[in-house]
């Protein structure tokens, strides 16, 4: 089987013959572009883990990590994640496309495109797209601490 990924948007399609058109930005045919080798090993389209649906996504790069957690996290238009934080471990938001208020602790902010924000650890934060766009942001978060891994086992 063959692997097919949209110039546009990144998503990937398994077949012999890419889609008429994509199902996640709705691109023609003529946008796909055979994956061959093991590039993808080592490269990934940010596309590649962008939705467009109406619901918040949350889609792992890679997937092999262990010392930090990479994310790509889509926000349809008006979704907001409730206030939460993360007891052992930071995390960076960087701003790949839209319009994101955050909330991070007492502080308010709104980010865009190629905007870093911060989040430490048990830190309450939440986030917002308030753009007339999708929203998408790359999230890192740290290692969890040794004796926290040790725990959970």
């Amino acid at each position: 089987m063959k692997r097919w990924r949209c110039t546009v948007c990144g998503y990937v399609h398994t077949g012999d013959q890419p889609p008429e058109k994509c199902p996640n930005c709705g691109a023609p045919r003529e946008k796909f572009v055979e994956i061959t080798g093991e590039e993808e090993l080592i490269h990934m389209h940010y596309g590649q883990k962008l939705s467009y649906g109406d619901e918040v996504d949350v889609n792992p790069f890679f997937g092999d990590y262990s010392g930090v957690q990479p994310y790509i996290y889509n926000l349809p238009v008006g979704r907001r994640v409730p206030l939460h934080k993360h007891p052992t471990t930071d995390e960076l938001f960087f701003i790949v496309k839209g319009r994101i208020r955050f909330k991070v602790g007492d502080k308010e902010l709104v980010a865009v495109a190629g905007d870093l924000i911060q989040g430490k650890m048990d830190i309450p934060h939440t986030f917002e797209n308030i753009g007339d766009e999708p929203a998408a942001f790359l999230s890192v978060k740290g290692p969890k601490p040794i004796d926290t891994v040790m725990l959970e086992k």
